[in-house]
Protein backbone atom coordinates (compact mmCIF):
# COMPACT_ATOMS: atom_id res chain seq x y z
CA UNK A 1 0.00 0.00 0.00
CA UNK A 2 2.49 2.26 1.08
CA UNK A 3 4.68 1.61 -2.23
CA UNK A 4 1.69 2.38 -4.38
CA UNK A 5 0.76 5.64 -2.36
CA UNK A 6 4.47 6.58 -3.20
CA UNK A 7 3.87 6.51 -7.06
CA UNK A 8 0.88 8.29 -6.85
CA UNK A 9 2.59 11.32 -5.64
CA UNK A 10 5.74 10.74 -8.25
CA UNK A 11 2.96 10.47 -11.17
CA UNK A 12 1.48 13.38 -9.48
CA UNK A 13 4.71 15.74 -9.51
CA UNK A 14 5.29 14.36 -13.09
CA UNK A 15 2.44 15.82 -14.04
CA UNK A 16 2.50 19.13 -12.40
CA UNK A 17 5.54 19.49 -13.90
CA UNK A 18 3.67 18.81 -17.25
CA UNK A 19 2.01 21.94 -16.57
CA UNK A 20 4.05 24.28 -14.56
CA UNK A 21 4.98 25.96 -17.80
CA UNK A 22 1.75 27.17 -18.48
CA UNK A 23 0.85 28.29 -15.37
CA UNK A 24 3.44 30.55 -14.44
CA UNK A 25 2.96 32.26 -18.44
CA UNK A 26 2.25 35.72 -16.40
CA UNK A 27 5.44 35.53 -14.57
CA UNK A 28 7.35 34.66 -17.15
CA UNK A 29 5.94 37.48 -19.36
CA UNK A 30 6.64 39.95 -16.68
CA UNK A 31 9.87 39.08 -16.38
CA UNK A 32 10.63 39.56 -20.44
CA UNK A 33 8.90 42.78 -20.27
CA UNK A 34 10.85 43.84 -17.18
CA UNK A 35 14.18 42.73 -18.68
CA UNK A 36 13.23 44.49 -22.04
CA UNK A 37 12.72 48.03 -20.65
CA UNK A 38 16.12 47.87 -19.08
CA UNK A 39 17.77 46.51 -22.74
CA UNK A 40 20.09 48.74 -24.41
CA UNK A 41 21.19 50.34 -21.23
CA UNK A 42 21.64 50.33 -17.41
CA UNK A 43 18.80 49.56 -15.62
CA UNK A 44 17.45 52.60 -13.72
CA UNK A 45 17.99 52.94 -9.49
CA UNK A 46 15.21 52.43 -6.96
CA UNK A 47 14.83 56.57 -6.72
CA UNK A 48 14.60 57.30 -10.08
CA UNK A 49 12.00 54.25 -10.18
CA UNK A 50 10.12 55.98 -7.54
CA UNK A 51 10.02 59.14 -9.49
CA UNK A 52 8.96 57.90 -12.71
CA UNK A 53 5.21 56.21 -10.79
CA UNK A 54 3.54 59.38 -9.83
CA UNK A 55 2.65 58.97 -5.88
CA UNK A 56 -1.09 58.95 -5.27
CA UNK A 57 -1.34 60.34 -1.36
CA UNK A 58 -4.43 59.82 0.64
CA UNK A 59 -5.08 63.37 0.78
CA UNK A 60 -5.31 63.45 -3.36
CA UNK A 61 -7.49 60.80 -2.74
CA UNK A 62 -9.88 62.23 -0.19
CA UNK A 63 -9.54 65.42 -2.19
CA UNK A 64 -10.66 63.45 -5.52
CA UNK A 65 -13.16 61.55 -3.70
CA UNK A 66 -15.08 64.84 -2.21
CA UNK A 67 -15.25 65.91 -5.38
CA UNK A 68 -16.56 63.15 -7.14
CA UNK A 69 -19.40 62.40 -4.15
CA UNK A 70 -20.78 66.20 -4.62
CA UNK A 71 -20.91 65.81 -8.55
CA UNK A 72 -22.45 62.29 -8.11
CA UNK A 73 -24.28 62.63 -5.19
CA UNK A 74 -26.31 65.77 -7.56
CA UNK A 75 -26.34 63.45 -10.04
CA UNK A 76 -28.40 60.73 -8.45
CA UNK A 77 -30.62 63.12 -6.12
CA UNK A 78 -31.84 64.67 -9.40
CA UNK A 79 -32.40 60.66 -11.20
CA UNK A 80 -34.25 59.76 -8.42
CA UNK A 81 -36.81 63.15 -7.91
CA UNK A 82 -37.30 64.25 -11.00
CA UNK A 83 -38.96 61.12 -12.13
CA UNK A 84 -40.82 61.27 -8.75
CA UNK A 85 -42.08 64.95 -8.87
CA UNK A 86 -43.04 63.96 -12.54
CA UNK A 87 -45.34 61.41 -10.94
CA UNK A 88 -47.01 63.07 -8.82
CA UNK A 89 -47.63 65.89 -10.94
CA UNK A 90 -48.85 64.07 -13.68
CA UNK A 91 -51.02 61.18 -11.19
CA UNK A 92 -52.44 58.24 -13.11
CA UNK A 93 -49.80 58.13 -16.46
CA UNK A 94 -46.16 56.93 -16.61
CA UNK A 95 -45.61 59.21 -19.94
CA UNK A 96 -44.18 62.10 -18.72
CA UNK A 97 -41.73 59.89 -16.72
CA UNK A 98 -41.21 57.82 -19.49
CA UNK A 99 -40.53 60.66 -22.10
CA UNK A 100 -37.78 62.19 -19.40
CA UNK A 101 -35.89 59.33 -19.46
CA UNK A 102 -35.95 58.23 -23.02
CA UNK A 103 -35.18 61.77 -23.97
CA UNK A 104 -32.10 62.07 -21.58
CA UNK A 105 -30.32 58.50 -22.65
CA UNK A 106 -31.10 59.44 -26.22
CA UNK A 107 -28.87 62.73 -25.73
CA UNK A 108 -26.44 60.39 -24.14
CA UNK A 109 -26.11 58.24 -27.23
CA UNK A 110 -25.68 60.44 -29.68
CA UNK A 111 -24.09 63.16 -27.86
CA UNK A 112 -20.75 61.20 -25.90
CA UNK A 113 -18.56 61.45 -28.22
CA UNK A 114 -18.78 64.97 -28.70
CA UNK A 115 -18.70 65.59 -25.12
CA UNK A 116 -15.05 63.39 -25.02
CA UNK A 117 -13.97 64.74 -27.81
CA UNK A 118 -14.34 68.23 -25.83
CA UNK A 119 -12.18 66.36 -23.04
CA UNK A 120 -9.76 65.37 -25.47
CA UNK A 121 -9.06 69.03 -26.65
CA UNK A 122 -9.86 71.60 -23.99
CA UNK A 123 -7.32 72.53 -20.81
CA UNK A 124 -8.14 69.56 -18.09
CA UNK A 125 -9.38 72.66 -15.29
CA UNK A 126 -11.58 74.23 -17.80
CA UNK A 127 -13.13 70.98 -19.39
CA UNK A 128 -13.87 69.98 -15.37
CA UNK A 129 -15.12 73.65 -14.39
CA UNK A 130 -17.14 73.83 -17.54
CA UNK A 131 -18.85 70.48 -16.68
CA UNK A 132 -19.23 71.63 -12.97
CA UNK A 133 -20.65 74.68 -13.99
CA UNK A 134 -23.19 73.11 -16.54
CA UNK A 135 -23.78 70.55 -14.28
CA UNK A 136 -25.22 72.70 -11.10
CA UNK A 137 -27.09 74.88 -13.51
CA UNK A 138 -28.62 72.71 -15.55
CA UNK A 139 -29.83 71.02 -11.56
CA UNK A 140 -30.60 74.60 -10.65
CA UNK A 141 -32.77 75.55 -13.02
CA UNK A 142 -34.40 72.24 -13.77
CA UNK A 143 -35.69 72.12 -10.11
CA UNK A 144 -36.99 76.42 -10.44
CA UNK A 145 -39.21 75.14 -13.27
CA UNK A 146 -40.96 71.81 -10.91
CA UNK A 147 -40.90 74.16 -8.35
CA UNK A 148 -42.77 76.40 -10.43
CA UNK A 149 -45.34 73.49 -11.91
CA UNK A 150 -45.96 72.63 -8.13
CA UNK A 151 -46.53 76.40 -6.71
CA UNK A 152 -48.85 77.26 -9.80
CA UNK A 153 -49.75 74.90 -12.07
CA UNK A 154 -49.95 71.39 -10.23
CA UNK A 155 -53.92 71.31 -10.89
CA UNK A 156 -53.52 71.92 -14.95
CA UNK A 157 -50.73 69.41 -14.73
CA UNK A 158 -53.27 66.65 -13.48
CA UNK A 159 -55.08 67.03 -16.69
CA UNK A 160 -51.94 65.55 -18.57
CA UNK A 161 -49.44 66.85 -21.71
CA UNK A 162 -52.43 65.84 -24.02
CA UNK A 163 -54.69 68.55 -26.35
CA UNK A 164 -56.62 68.97 -22.92
CA UNK A 165 -53.81 69.87 -20.97
CA UNK A 166 -52.48 73.02 -20.14
CA UNK A 167 -49.50 74.72 -22.51
CA UNK A 168 -47.59 76.52 -19.97
CA UNK A 169 -47.34 72.82 -18.39
CA UNK A 170 -46.35 71.29 -21.76
CA UNK A 171 -43.53 74.20 -22.10
CA UNK A 172 -42.69 73.63 -18.40
CA UNK A 173 -42.13 70.12 -18.92
CA UNK A 174 -40.18 70.54 -22.38
CA UNK A 175 -37.73 72.64 -20.77
CA UNK A 176 -37.39 70.01 -17.64
CA UNK A 177 -36.63 67.23 -20.08
CA UNK A 178 -33.89 69.46 -22.37
CA UNK A 179 -32.30 70.51 -18.84
CA UNK A 180 -32.00 66.56 -17.97
CA UNK A 181 -30.56 66.11 -20.87
CA UNK A 182 -28.05 68.65 -20.52
CA UNK A 183 -27.43 67.65 -17.03
CA UNK A 184 -27.17 63.62 -18.30
CA UNK A 185 -23.82 65.22 -21.00
CA UNK A 186 -22.31 67.09 -17.67
CA UNK A 187 -22.44 63.95 -15.83
CA UNK A 188 -20.67 62.15 -18.85
CA UNK A 189 -18.28 64.73 -19.60
CA UNK A 190 -17.82 64.26 -15.64
CA UNK A 191 -17.05 60.84 -15.32
CA UNK A 192 -15.08 60.64 -18.36
CA UNK A 193 -12.40 63.35 -17.70
CA UNK A 194 -12.55 62.60 -14.07
CA UNK A 195 -12.82 58.61 -14.09
CA UNK A 196 -11.08 58.11 -17.52
CA UNK A 197 -8.83 60.61 -18.07
CA UNK A 198 -7.17 62.24 -14.92
CA UNK A 199 -7.05 58.77 -12.95
CA UNK A 200 -5.55 57.35 -15.89
CA UNK A 201 -3.12 59.84 -16.08
CA UNK A 202 -1.71 60.58 -12.38
CA UNK A 203 -1.67 56.57 -11.71
CA UNK A 204 0.40 55.92 -14.81
CA UNK A 205 3.48 53.33 -14.05
CA UNK A 206 1.35 51.84 -10.85
CA UNK A 207 -1.50 49.59 -11.49
CA UNK A 208 -2.10 49.08 -7.65
CA UNK A 209 -2.79 52.79 -7.09
CA UNK A 210 -5.46 52.67 -10.73
CA UNK A 211 -7.05 49.62 -9.04
CA UNK A 212 -7.33 52.05 -5.58
CA UNK A 213 -8.93 55.13 -7.11
CA UNK A 214 -11.39 52.96 -9.09
CA UNK A 215 -12.35 51.27 -6.02
CA UNK A 216 -12.94 54.57 -4.08
CA UNK A 217 -14.96 56.34 -6.59
CA UNK A 218 -17.18 53.53 -7.50
CA UNK A 219 -17.76 53.05 -3.87
CA UNK A 220 -18.90 56.37 -3.58
CA UNK A 221 -21.61 56.14 -6.17
CA UNK A 222 -22.64 53.21 -4.76
CA UNK A 223 -23.22 55.16 -1.87
CA UNK A 224 -25.05 58.01 -3.12
CA UNK A 225 -27.11 55.30 -5.19
CA UNK A 226 -28.43 54.28 -2.04
CA UNK A 227 -28.75 56.96 0.17
CA UNK A 228 -29.89 59.77 -2.07
CA UNK A 229 -33.31 58.31 -2.89
CA UNK A 230 -33.66 57.77 1.46
CA UNK A 231 -32.56 61.69 1.32
CA UNK A 232 -35.43 62.85 -1.23
CA UNK A 233 -37.56 60.51 0.48
CA UNK A 234 -37.55 62.23 3.56
CA UNK A 235 -37.22 65.45 2.44
CA UNK A 236 -40.29 64.67 0.89
CA UNK A 237 -42.03 63.99 4.24
CA UNK A 238 -42.86 67.26 4.54
CA UNK A 239 -43.90 68.86 1.30
CA UNK A 240 -42.25 68.46 -1.88
CA UNK A 241 -42.26 72.30 -2.53
CA UNK A 242 -39.69 72.21 0.41
CA UNK A 243 -37.64 69.43 -0.67
CA UNK A 244 -36.76 71.52 -4.18
CA UNK A 245 -35.49 74.23 -2.56
CA UNK A 246 -33.35 72.41 -0.37
CA UNK A 247 -32.09 70.22 -3.24
CA UNK A 248 -31.62 73.69 -4.80
CA UNK A 249 -29.74 74.87 -1.94
CA UNK A 250 -27.13 72.01 -2.11
CA UNK A 251 -26.95 72.17 -5.25
CA UNK A 252 -25.85 75.77 -5.44
CA UNK A 253 -23.02 75.41 -2.14
CA UNK A 254 -21.56 72.22 -3.44
CA UNK A 255 -20.51 74.03 -6.38
CA UNK A 256 -18.17 76.23 -4.97
CA UNK A 257 -16.57 73.36 -2.97
CA UNK A 258 -16.18 71.57 -5.96
CA UNK A 259 -14.64 74.42 -8.06
CA UNK A 260 -12.34 74.43 -4.89
CA UNK A 261 -11.40 70.84 -4.36
CA UNK A 262 -10.85 70.48 -8.19
CA UNK A 263 -8.71 72.92 -8.76
CA UNK A 264 -6.83 71.40 -5.61
CA UNK A 265 -6.65 67.82 -7.10
CA UNK A 266 -5.33 69.34 -9.95
CA UNK A 267 -2.37 71.11 -8.47
CA UNK A 268 -1.80 67.73 -6.50
CA UNK A 269 -0.35 66.43 -10.08
CA UNK A 270 1.94 68.62 -12.20
CA UNK A 271 1.74 65.50 -14.35
CA UNK A 272 -1.53 66.45 -15.37
CA UNK A 273 -0.63 70.10 -16.66
CA UNK A 274 2.74 68.61 -18.60
CA UNK A 275 0.82 65.52 -20.51
CA UNK A 276 -2.20 68.39 -20.87
CA UNK A 277 0.60 70.68 -22.76
CA UNK A 278 1.98 68.03 -24.73
CA UNK A 279 -1.65 67.11 -25.93
CA UNK A 280 -2.55 70.40 -26.29
CA UNK A 281 0.34 71.52 -28.97
CA UNK A 282 -0.52 68.21 -31.17
CA UNK A 283 -4.10 69.21 -31.25
CA UNK A 284 -3.47 73.02 -32.42
CA UNK A 285 -1.52 72.08 -35.25
CA UNK A 286 -4.39 70.21 -36.43
CA UNK A 287 -6.70 72.41 -38.70
CA UNK A 288 -9.67 73.48 -37.27
CA UNK A 289 -13.47 74.09 -38.60
CA UNK A 290 -15.45 76.67 -37.78
CA UNK A 291 -18.25 75.97 -35.47
CA UNK A 292 -22.09 76.47 -36.23
CA UNK A 293 -22.21 75.75 -39.42
CA UNK A 294 -23.66 72.89 -41.99
CA UNK A 295 -20.08 72.08 -42.84
CA UNK A 296 -19.25 72.14 -39.01
CA UNK A 297 -21.99 69.40 -38.44
CA UNK A 298 -20.80 67.24 -41.05
CA UNK A 299 -17.10 67.01 -39.84
CA UNK A 300 -18.23 66.56 -36.34
CA UNK A 301 -20.79 63.57 -37.52
CA UNK A 302 -18.07 62.26 -40.10
CA UNK A 303 -15.60 62.20 -37.32
CA UNK A 304 -17.64 60.08 -35.27
CA UNK A 305 -17.70 57.45 -37.85
CA UNK A 306 -14.37 57.31 -37.65
CA UNK A 307 -14.39 57.25 -33.67
CA UNK A 308 -16.51 54.19 -34.52
CA UNK A 309 -14.21 52.24 -36.63
CA UNK A 310 -11.40 53.22 -34.74
CA UNK A 311 -12.90 52.03 -30.94
CA UNK A 312 -14.05 48.53 -32.89
CA UNK A 313 -10.03 47.97 -33.82
CA UNK A 314 -9.12 48.35 -30.82
CA UNK A 315 -8.96 44.98 -28.73
CA UNK A 316 -10.98 46.51 -25.88
CA UNK A 317 -14.14 47.09 -27.97
CA UNK A 318 -15.54 43.49 -26.94
CA UNK A 319 -15.20 44.12 -23.47
CA UNK A 320 -17.30 47.27 -24.31
CA UNK A 321 -19.75 44.98 -25.84
CA UNK A 322 -20.04 42.82 -22.95
CA UNK A 323 -20.42 45.47 -20.24
CA UNK A 324 -23.06 46.70 -22.45
CA UNK A 325 -25.09 43.98 -22.56
CA UNK A 326 -25.53 44.21 -18.88
CA UNK A 327 -27.35 47.11 -19.26
CA UNK A 328 -30.35 46.09 -20.76
CA UNK A 329 -31.34 44.54 -18.08
CA UNK A 330 -34.71 44.67 -15.60
CA UNK A 331 -33.07 43.19 -12.77
CA UNK A 332 -31.98 46.44 -11.35
CA UNK A 333 -33.59 48.61 -8.84
CA UNK A 334 -35.14 51.32 -11.00
CA UNK A 335 -38.24 52.58 -11.98
CA UNK A 336 -39.44 49.49 -13.69
CA UNK A 337 -38.32 47.07 -11.29
CA UNK A 338 -39.89 48.96 -8.36
CA UNK A 339 -43.14 48.97 -9.90
CA UNK A 340 -42.98 45.88 -10.58
CA UNK A 341 -42.57 44.72 -7.13
CA UNK A 342 -45.06 47.08 -6.03
CA UNK A 343 -47.85 45.06 -7.89
CA UNK A 344 -47.05 41.88 -6.38
CA UNK A 345 -47.91 43.37 -3.35
CA UNK A 346 -44.10 43.73 -1.18
CA UNK A 347 -44.31 46.12 1.16
CA UNK A 348 -42.55 49.66 0.85
CA UNK A 349 -39.77 48.80 4.04
CA UNK A 350 -39.20 45.08 2.47
CA UNK A 351 -38.17 46.76 -0.67
CA UNK A 352 -36.00 49.57 0.62
CA UNK A 353 -34.30 46.85 2.59
CA UNK A 354 -33.40 44.60 -0.03
CA UNK A 355 -32.64 47.77 -2.21
CA UNK A 356 -30.06 48.74 0.39
CA UNK A 357 -29.04 44.82 0.97
CA UNK A 358 -27.90 45.12 -2.99
CA UNK A 359 -26.04 48.07 -2.99
CA UNK A 360 -24.23 46.71 0.15
CA UNK A 361 -23.34 43.64 -1.97
CA UNK A 362 -22.36 46.15 -4.62
CA UNK A 363 -20.27 47.37 -2.65
CA UNK A 364 -18.46 44.23 -1.32
CA UNK A 365 -17.71 43.58 -5.00
CA UNK A 366 -15.62 47.00 -5.22
CA UNK A 367 -13.31 45.09 -2.17
CA UNK A 368 -13.29 41.54 -3.73
CA UNK A 369 -12.16 43.12 -7.44
CA UNK A 370 -8.77 44.48 -6.30
CA UNK A 371 -7.99 41.21 -4.13
CA UNK A 372 -8.67 38.83 -6.73
CA UNK A 373 -6.98 41.45 -9.45
CA UNK A 374 -3.79 41.05 -7.61
CA UNK A 375 -3.80 37.25 -7.03
CA UNK A 376 -5.12 36.01 -10.44
CA UNK A 377 -4.96 38.89 -13.07
CA UNK A 378 -7.67 41.74 -14.14
CA UNK A 379 -8.69 39.12 -17.33
CA UNK A 380 -9.19 36.24 -15.13
CA UNK A 381 -11.02 38.66 -12.28
CA UNK A 382 -13.66 40.11 -14.91
CA UNK A 383 -14.24 36.27 -16.25
CA UNK A 384 -14.51 34.87 -12.89
CA UNK A 385 -17.09 37.99 -11.73
CA UNK A 386 -19.18 38.06 -14.76
CA UNK A 387 -19.98 34.51 -14.48
CA UNK A 388 -20.80 34.47 -11.47
CA UNK A 389 -23.33 37.50 -11.93
CA UNK A 390 -24.87 34.99 -14.44
CA UNK A 391 -25.34 31.95 -12.39
CA UNK A 392 -26.67 33.65 -9.31
CA UNK A 393 -29.00 35.12 -11.78
CA UNK A 394 -30.53 31.87 -12.72
CA UNK A 395 -32.58 31.51 -9.16
CA UNK A 396 -33.91 35.02 -9.96
CA UNK A 397 -35.41 34.12 -13.74
CA UNK A 398 -36.72 30.57 -11.64
CA UNK A 399 -38.44 32.70 -8.80
CA UNK A 400 -40.77 34.06 -12.13
CA UNK A 401 -41.70 30.71 -13.23
CA UNK A 402 -43.18 29.75 -9.56
CA UNK A 403 -46.69 30.44 -8.93
CA UNK A 404 -46.49 33.26 -6.04
CA UNK A 405 -49.15 32.41 -3.37
CA UNK A 406 -50.27 34.28 -0.63
CA UNK A 407 -47.76 35.99 1.74
CA UNK A 408 -48.52 33.93 4.60
CA UNK A 409 -47.52 30.26 2.36
CA UNK A 410 -43.85 28.97 2.59
CA UNK A 411 -44.24 28.87 -1.47
CA UNK A 412 -43.99 32.95 -1.42
CA UNK A 413 -41.14 33.17 0.93
CA UNK A 414 -39.06 30.77 -1.19
CA UNK A 415 -40.33 32.63 -4.26
CA UNK A 416 -38.98 35.64 -2.52
CA UNK A 417 -35.79 34.48 -1.51
CA UNK A 418 -35.12 33.64 -5.40
CA UNK A 419 -35.90 37.20 -6.53
CA UNK A 420 -34.01 39.20 -4.05
CA UNK A 421 -31.85 36.96 -2.53
CA UNK A 422 -30.27 36.16 -6.30
CA UNK A 423 -30.24 39.64 -7.13
CA UNK A 424 -28.28 40.55 -3.81
CA UNK A 425 -25.61 37.59 -4.65
CA UNK A 426 -25.72 38.85 -8.01
CA UNK A 427 -23.98 42.33 -7.34
CA UNK A 428 -20.86 41.79 -6.43
CA UNK A 429 -20.31 39.74 -9.31
CA UNK A 430 -21.59 42.66 -11.74
CA UNK A 431 -19.44 45.56 -9.75
CA UNK A 432 -16.54 43.30 -10.03
CA UNK A 433 -16.90 42.82 -13.52
CA UNK A 434 -17.62 46.83 -13.70
CA UNK A 435 -14.18 47.50 -12.33
CA UNK A 436 -11.77 45.14 -13.86
CA UNK A 437 -13.16 46.18 -17.14
CA UNK A 438 -13.17 50.15 -16.76
CA UNK A 439 -9.68 49.21 -15.82
CA UNK A 440 -8.59 47.30 -18.92
CA UNK A 441 -9.83 50.14 -20.84
CA UNK A 442 -8.36 52.57 -18.95
CA UNK A 443 -4.79 50.48 -19.08
CA UNK A 444 -5.48 49.39 -23.38
CA UNK A 445 -6.19 53.05 -24.41
CA UNK A 446 -3.56 54.82 -22.06
CA UNK A 447 -1.77 56.13 -25.06
CA UNK A 448 -3.83 56.40 -27.28
CA UNK A 449 -4.36 60.28 -28.68
CA UNK A 450 -8.21 60.14 -28.87
CA UNK A 451 -8.44 57.93 -25.90
CA UNK A 452 -11.33 60.21 -24.21
CA UNK A 453 -13.22 60.46 -27.38
CA UNK A 454 -13.04 56.99 -27.35
CA UNK A 455 -14.05 55.70 -24.22
CA UNK A 456 -16.98 58.23 -24.21
CA UNK A 457 -18.60 55.65 -27.27
CA UNK A 458 -18.84 53.34 -24.07
CA UNK A 459 -21.26 55.37 -22.36
CA UNK A 460 -23.09 55.65 -25.97
CA UNK A 461 -22.82 52.34 -26.15
CA UNK A 462 -24.14 51.33 -22.56
CA UNK A 463 -27.34 54.11 -23.08
CA UNK A 464 -28.25 52.17 -26.24
CA UNK A 465 -28.52 49.32 -23.65
CA UNK A 466 -31.11 51.29 -21.16
CA UNK A 467 -32.79 52.24 -24.06
CA UNK A 468 -33.61 49.13 -25.70
CA UNK A 469 -34.64 48.33 -21.94
CA UNK A 470 -37.48 51.32 -22.15
CA UNK A 471 -38.47 49.86 -25.32
CA UNK A 472 -38.78 45.97 -24.49
CA UNK A 473 -40.95 47.34 -21.22
CA UNK A 474 -43.31 49.22 -23.66
CA UNK A 475 -43.48 46.43 -25.70
CA UNK A 476 -44.01 44.07 -22.66
CA UNK A 477 -45.89 46.58 -20.64
CA UNK A 478 -48.58 44.31 -18.21
CA UNK A 479 -46.90 43.27 -14.89
CA UNK A 480 -48.12 39.96 -15.83
CA UNK A 481 -45.11 39.72 -19.31
CA UNK A 482 -42.56 40.93 -16.59
CA UNK A 483 -40.83 37.71 -16.58
CA UNK A 484 -40.48 37.67 -19.93
CA UNK A 485 -38.35 41.12 -19.65
CA UNK A 486 -36.32 38.97 -16.78
CA UNK A 487 -35.24 35.99 -19.87
CA UNK A 488 -34.56 38.60 -21.82
CA UNK A 489 -32.15 40.12 -19.26
CA UNK A 490 -30.45 36.99 -18.13
CA UNK A 491 -30.29 36.26 -22.20
CA UNK A 492 -27.86 39.54 -22.29
CA UNK A 493 -25.96 38.48 -18.94
CA UNK A 494 -25.57 35.24 -21.12
CA UNK A 495 -24.71 37.01 -24.69
CA UNK A 496 -22.39 39.60 -22.18
CA UNK A 497 -20.52 36.39 -20.62
CA UNK A 498 -20.23 34.81 -23.79
CA UNK A 499 -19.11 38.04 -25.87
CA UNK A 500 -16.44 38.78 -22.92
CA UNK A 501 -14.86 34.93 -23.04
CA UNK A 502 -14.59 34.33 -26.15
CA UNK A 503 -13.95 37.50 -28.33
CA UNK A 504 -11.60 39.28 -25.32
CA UNK A 505 -10.23 36.54 -22.83
CA UNK A 506 -9.82 33.88 -24.87
CA UNK A 507 -7.34 35.91 -27.02
CA UNK A 508 -5.75 37.57 -24.56
CA UNK A 509 -4.85 34.45 -22.49
CA UNK A 510 -4.81 32.42 -25.50
CA UNK A 511 -7.03 30.07 -23.64
CA UNK A 512 -11.00 29.85 -22.12
CA UNK A 513 -9.35 27.16 -19.62
CA UNK A 514 -6.62 25.40 -18.12
CA UNK A 515 -7.78 22.28 -19.68
CA UNK A 516 -4.00 20.37 -18.82
CA UNK A 517 -4.60 21.74 -15.00
CA UNK A 518 -8.12 20.95 -14.91
CA UNK A 519 -7.39 17.16 -16.27
CA UNK A 520 -3.83 16.60 -13.86
CA UNK A 521 -6.74 17.35 -10.99
CA UNK A 522 -9.59 15.00 -12.20
CA UNK A 523 -6.80 12.01 -12.48
CA UNK A 524 -5.37 12.98 -9.22
CA UNK A 525 -8.98 12.03 -7.71
CA UNK A 526 -9.61 9.22 -9.29
CA UNK A 527 -6.54 7.89 -8.36
CA UNK A 528 -7.27 8.86 -4.54
CA UNK A 529 -10.70 7.30 -4.96
CA UNK A 530 -9.58 4.48 -6.17
CA UNK A 531 -6.55 4.16 -3.42
CA UNK A 532 -8.80 4.80 -0.67
CA UNK A 533 -12.13 3.01 -1.67
CA UNK A 534 -10.58 0.01 -3.13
Amino acid sequence: MTSTAAEVIKADVQAQAEVEPELSYALEEHTRSGEASTAGGEAPDAGEQESAVPVVSWRSILLLSASHLSSSWSDRTLEFAVPLYLITLFPGTLLPSSLFGFLTTGASILLSNAVGNYVDHAPRLRAVRAFILTQKASNLAAYALLLVLFERLQGQAGRGLGSAGNAGVRALFVGVCLLGCILRLATVGMNVAIERDWVTTITTGSPASLTRLNAFLRRIDLLCKLLAPLFVSFLTLKSYQLSIMVLMAVSFVTMFFEFVWIQLVHNEFPVLAAEQAERLTAYAQRPRAPFWNMAAVGKTMQQMLVDWREFQRTPVFPTAVSISLLYLTTLAFDSTFLSYVVWRGYSNPLIAGMRGLCVVMGLLGTVIQPLLSRWIGNTRAASWSIWSEFLTLLPVLLSFFLSPAGYDDAGHVWNSALLFGGMALSRPGLWAFDLSQLQILQDKLRDHPRRNALTALQFSMQSIGDLAKYVLVMILSSPTEFRWTAVVSVGCVLAGCLVWTFAYARKERGHVLHLAHMAHILRSALRWVRLTHF
